[in-house]
């Protein structure tokens, strides 16, 4: 207990005052004549004990009395939660501030970081001047504030209140052993408090680990709750990042926000807004049940190229920190597709180009609509499936996912192979060989060049190809390295396009590879229903180098092959495009399974970046090697610079970025290249919460002494409805109120025994002449204020 006005304290001795009195004031005995001695005498003693008991009761009474009075001119105040406090002096204290997400969530309008700051600034406060406080900010990679600072409380309050919080859980084994681990000071008589909402989260490591390989012997852990006992019914937009973080101009995308009801009994419902740069581009309603996580899907489709900000919104609860999720685009051009004609005829059932511009212009809600760039070719001039092999397609085009949408986002240009040159690859992001046996060693090394640069290449080759040239010359890189253009051999040419009862079929398809898996349907048989009449035969190069294969004949007998050749990708695949050598192109999945092609083999980014980073990860960038020298920086959410480190990683250059501490946008910007070429690029990313701070799951006292099991452990109840019930931590009570109640309650039995429980007069006891004057002397005076009266002593 402490005292406001403590020299108040010194009129103590004043409370002597009535047992002085007391003493000063004792009755006198009187000798007096009486007639009946035993009556009276038995009478006196008897009634002499009770006068000597009521007078040494009013005494106590009154200096209870004093004693009141000067306590409550000194104003006393208590403190509570008196397990915080103490502990000697010269210690070693440390305290651990969680700082994840969830201390942001509210109750009563007051969050648990701010419970949290305001009890480390009460146990501050209680410190001696001999102790040495540390501080932390705990959350998934903890950081020291300050270390063994003197008790200096406003220095410290200052600290405290500059703490914020991340979008990352918190992690109390990485914590305490950054505390007590190699490289930390040595501590002695350490107390260490942990101030945390008990999210049960922050403690699996130090669950799964054991305290005993984090926490010295001797160390006293005091853990302060500082969370709510209320069940929190949150709702979190789960989220996540579009299906293809590099958009095209003109391609619709599906945006998937997803909304998480974590509450156990209520069914809630919720608003949910899709934002592109701060515009709102849908809005809807959901209803949730408990435990439960809805969605919808939302199709957008860029306009502009360039950096596109996005964000799924719901209305603010108690935990705003979740009420949206961050996401990046990275909208490009249109893909720049350069289709290489070696074999321009009339019949189209040899032309290939005819087929690769009807399905590359294929609009499935705009039919007949050419692309720019191209010749207008339509769907109508091709062929029928009937027509080459007199039976039905089995498949339904309209069940392929995605649909020739993809059509769209694509600018097709198409040469005579004799028309290759430079600029024209400059410009291109993916190539596309039509039976092109014209080429020279010029055109190879332009092409080999390309696809090392991040390019993509297609390979159709046909009747006008020697396998030879392209084994030797074009597939063939040479040097010390021995690479090769593509890991595969092209074969002679086998079967004959004459004899349409003599054909092969794919007999197993590679599903888990990006462009194959939409045909992953076995009873519709997508592309194992085509005929081929005339291949080549298709071999991997020993060792395969960077190969998958995509599809074959048979176990031996190959049909697609993708290689890896610099920052590049190249199908090649053992048919021509043309209907004349199989019926593939006649198949409605050759459109899907074309565009799904080109989208993949479209040409890497010079700068890569991830759209999304998880709270307190690492976000990791590539770059192409000819920016070499490069530089770079990350501008966080919070204004600040970091400088980024590139260096060689295979064909690119690689950084990172592990700051991720800060929810919001990230921008990443970078130099590089020679100085007669200097290049510049920048990028975005977004950091978004925790998906584990939306499950509140809290520790109870039993679960954290079962963690903490062989710790000198303290757990204090600082939760929110405790404090309201006890007033917060470090505020001081005062109790004057209830002590001037008890000086009310002392007077009243005070005058109710100095009037009620004297000594009875009688009817005959006339009082004497001199009475009032004897009354009014001083002597009697003080007589009566302490209670002391007159009895008769028998003679």
């Amino acid at each position: 207990m402490d005292l406001v006005h403590a020299n108040l304290l010194y009129l103590l001795p004043l409370a002597g005052i009535p047992v002085l009195l007391h003493l000063l004031t004792l009755h006198r005995l009187r000798t007096v004549e009486l007639s009946t001695f035993r009556f009276l005498f038995d009478s006196y003693v008897h009634e002499r004990r009770r006068m000597k008991f009521l007078e040494a009761l009013l005494a106590m009474l009154r200096t209870l009395f004093l004693l009141l009075l000067v306590l409550v001119c000194a104003r006393p105040v208590v403190r509570t939660w008196s397990a915080l406090f103490g502990g000697g002096s010269g210690r070693d204290v440390v305290m651990l501030v969680d700082c994840s997400a969830s201390m942001n969530a509210r109750t009563a309008g007051v969050s648990a970081l701010e419970r949290a700051k305001l009890t480390a600034r009460a146990v501050a406060e209680q410190m001696s001047a001999d102790d040495r406080l540390t501080l932390f900010r705990v959350t998934g990679r903890p950081e020291e504030v300050f270390s063994r600072f003197s008790s200096d409380a406003e220095a410290i309050g200052e600290h405290l209140d500059a703490l914020e919080t991340s979008p990352a859980r918190a992690n109390w084994y990485t914590a305490l052993a950054g505390v007590f681990g190699p490289g930390s000071p040595p501590r002695s008589k350490s107390t260490v408090y942990l101030f945390t909402d008990c999210q049960s989260s922050g403690w699996r490591e130090l669950s799964a680990e054991g305290v005993e390989h984090a926490v010295p012997e001797g160390t006293r852990l005091v853990v302060v709750d500082v969370g709510s006992k209320q069940p929190l019914d949150n709702l979190a937009v789960i989220g996540s990042p579009p299906d293809q973080h590099r958009a095209v101009v003109g391609l619709p995308l599906v945006l998937r926000p997803q909304v998480a009801n974590y509450s156990q009994t209520e069914t809630l419902d919720a608003t949910l807004s899709v934002f592109i740069d701060e515009k709102e581009v849908d809005r809807g309603t959901l209803s949730i049940e408990p435990g439960d996580v809805g969605g919808r899907e939302v199709i957008y489709t860029p306009r502009e190229p360039g950096v596109v900000r996005g964000r799924f919104q719901i209305g603010e609860d108690r935990f705003p920190d979740d009420d949206e999720y961050l996401f990046t685009l990275s909208v490009s051009p249109q893909i720049q597709v350069l289709l290489i004609n070696g074999n321009p005829s009339a019949d189209p059932f040899e032309n290939e180009t005819l087929y690769l511009q009807a399905a590359l212009a294929a609009r499935g809600d705009e039919p007949g609509q050419s692309n720019a760039g191209g010749p207008d070719r339509s769907a109508a001039t091709v062929p029928s499936p009937a027509q080459s092999s007199g039976q039905p397609s089995a498949a339904d085009p309209a069940q392929l996912d995605p649909p020739t949408r993809y059509a769209r986002s694509l600018d097709v240009r198409e040469i005579m192979e004799g028309s290759l040159t430079v600029e024209a690859l400059r410009e291109a992001s993916v190539v596309i060989l039509a039976n092109c046996g014209g080429l020279n060693g010029q055109h190879f090394a332009w092409l080999r060049d390309f696809v090392h640069r991040g390019g993509g290449l297609l390979i159709f080759p046909g009747e006008r190809v020697n396998p030879d040239v392209y084994n030797n010359q074009f597939f063939t890189v040479g040097g010390p390295q021995q690479e090769r253009l593509v890991w595969a051999r092209l074969g002679p040419v086998v079967g004959d396009a004459q004899k349409f009862d003599t054909f092969v079929q794919l007999a197993t398809v590679d599903y888990s590879h990006p462009v194959l898996s939409v045909f992953d349907d076995a009873e519709a048989r997508y592309l194992t229903t085509a005929n081929f009449y005339r291949r080549f035969e298709l071999s991997l190069e020993a060792g395969q180098g960077s190969s998958w294969t995509m599809a074959r004949f048979s176990a031996t007998k190959l049909a697609l092959v993708e290689s890896r050749f610099g920052d590049g990708r190249v199908v090649l695949a053992a048919f021509p495009a043309n209907a004349k050598w199989s019926n593939l192109a006649l198949k409605p999945e050759f459109v899907p399974l074309l565009l799904r092609m080109v989208h993949y083999l479209e040409h890497r980014a010079a700068l890569e970046a991830p759209s999304v980073v998880g709270a307190d990860r690492t976000a990791e960038f590539g770059l192409e090697a000819s920016w070499l020298p490069a530089e770079g920086k990350v501008i966080d959410a919070a204004g600040r610079t970091a400088q980024i480190e590139f260096r060689r990683d295979g064909s690119r250059l690689a950084g990172a970025f592990d700051q991720t501490a800060l929810k919001g946008f990230y921008t990443l910007e970078v130099q590089g290249g020679r100085v007669e070429q200097p290049k510049a690029a920048s990028a975005l990313f977004a950091v978004n919460l925790s998906a584990e701070e939306s499950r509140f799951t809290m520790a109870g006292q039993e679960e954290l002494r079962a963690w903490l099991n062989g710790a000198d452990l303290t757990v204090v109840d600082a939760s929110a409805e405790t404090q309201q019930q006890l007033g917060a931590i470090g505020d001081q009570r005062e109790v004057w109120r209830y002590l001037l109640l008890g000086m009310f309650l002392v007077i009243g039995c005070e005058f109710f025994l100095a009037t009620l429980g004297g000594r009875k007069s009688r009817p005959d006891d006339e009082p004497a002449a001199g009475a009032p004057i004897r009354r009014s002397s001083p002597r009697a005076w003080m007589a009566r204020i302490s209670g002391a009266g007159e009895p008769l002593a028998p003679s």
